[in-house]
């Protein structure tokens, strides 16, 4: 259970950071000239890409079992912690509330973005299902 405790740590410092400087660049470089959702959609499919293949990096690393249990639980942590941390980024860096955050996701880029975080915590679900495939 350590090692599914720290997967999901080191899944969620991986994703975030490099989440968190693609979001930078997407704020200033992206938006001022596609606007919001399309500079979601650009920056969407290359974090999904890194989360992928960081997440396989991870089960296999920390020999992370294909139990569903075990991966469920990996990607709770993972997205409890961005969460956790997009709320902060809110509260310190942005000087937001709660609700606004919340509220926040009324808007498509944001509905995208958390489709996106639903499908980075399911990762590594899917890729259980898909090791025990290959197995047959």
């Amino acid at each position: 259970m350590a090692n599914v405790l720290k997967a999901g740590i080191f899944y969620f410092l991986g994703v975030f950071t490099l989440g968190f400087v693609l979001g930078a660049m997407r704020m200033f470089f992206l938006v001022p000239y596609t606007g919001p959702v399309i500079a979601v959609l650009i920056e969407i499919p290359l974090l999904l890409l890194f989360a992928w293949f960081f997440c396989r990096f991870l089960t296999g690393r920390l020999d992370i079992s294909s139990a569903i249990y075990d991966r469920l639980v990996m990607g709770s942590v993972a997205i409890a912690l961005v969460m956790a941390g997009e709320v902060l980024i809110v509260l310190l860096l942005l000087e937001g509330t709660v609700t606004g955050f919340l509220v926040a996701f009324d808007l498509p880029e944001n509905r995208i973005g958390l489709d996106a975080q639903i499908a980075f915590a399911l990762f590594p679900l899917v890729q259980s299902y898909a090791e025990n495939e290959s197995k047959r």
